[in-house]
């Protein structure tokens, strides 16, 4: 597969987040959505920079691992939001996929707010909070960003243009995963999965195989030039109480990470053991 960059895609899906989306939480509330340098350099650049020769998207399937409150579901309601809005493609269909519907929720009621916020995108859609919905009214009728959670009923016939799938190590099986990722798409030229979960423990987990799949791309041990491998986690050997260490887990530190609350986290992990493995866990 021949691939290349192009830096006027990436920068098109840079502007969006900035010139079109507001933050809808915290301190950040109301500021325009500037990436982090981690979300923009290794996750959105890449998704929507590289190409192949006919121009469609070199990466089909996108895994990010990354520890809570790093910016996680306003990354991934963006993209479900640039992908409906911006790439015009026919009946696309969103899908926010979660272990269940208050999860699902999370990253569906930020795109919403999003939308809700600028005037020209919500003149393009219809939001419909009871059913969790954004239906695209616009020049590009029948496209659609919707929730799905692993206790729908109904989870068959689906013609997705791209997946989110928000802390995929909840998911209580794979069955929703496959039913969206499986046979699916044959009708689009670049279908996206993006998977974007904190850490789980299931070894025997939908999760888990995709997180060795990422290692093992990353790490060079598998040869997949359409998968997209961004893991943020400590090594086996390294010190939990190391502060490069959380610097190398959380790529949010420093931005709208407060070092000072690891600190105090951390202290108290190492006085009372029960709290180590939170530490271990979700820092």
């Amino acid at each position: 597969m021949t691939t290349r960059f192009d830096p006027d895609l990436a920068k098109k899906a840079v502007r969006f987040f900035s010139e079109q989306l507001q933050h809808t939480k915290g301190m950040w509330n109301g500021q325009p959505f500037e990436l982090l340098p981690w979300q923009q350099k290794d996750v959105i650049e890449p998704l929507f920079g590289r190409v192949k020769d006919d121009g469609t998207r070199q990466y089909k399937t996108v895994y990010v691992e990354v520890p809570k409150k790093n910016g996680k579901s306003p990354l991934a309601a963006g993209i479900g939001l640039y992908l409906l809005f911006a790439e015009k493609e026919p009946g696309a269909e969103i899908y926010s996929a979660a272990c269940d519907r208050e999860q699902a929720s999370i990253v569906f009621n930020q795109a919403a707010e999003m939308v809700q916020r600028n005037k020209k995108l919500a003149s393009r859609c219809k939001v419909l909070d009871s059913t969790k919905r954004i239906i695209h009214t616009g020049n590009n009728k029948g496209s659609f960003y919707r929730v799905l959670s692993s206790d729908t009923k109904a989870k068959h016939g689906f013609n997705p243009h791209a997946v989110l799938f928000d802390e995929l190590h909840a998911q209580p099986n794979r069955n929703l995963f496959d039913v969206l990722t499986v046979g699916t798409g044959a009708a689009r030229r670049q279908q996206i999965v993006f998977i974007i979960t904190t850490a789980g423990w299931d070894r025997n987990s939908i999760c888990w195989e995709l997180h060795e799949r990422a290692r093992k791309v990353k790490e060079g041990i598998t040869d997949d030039p359409t998968f997209l491998p961004v893991i943020y986690a400590a090594d086996d050997d390294d010190e939990w109480t190391d502060e490069e260490v959380w610097k190398k887990c959380n790529p949010s530190l420093g931005h709208i990470l407060n070092i000072e609350e690891f600190r105090t986290h951390c202290k108290l992990a190492q006085e009372l053991p029960s709290e180590e493995n939170n530490f271990r866990r979700f820092r």
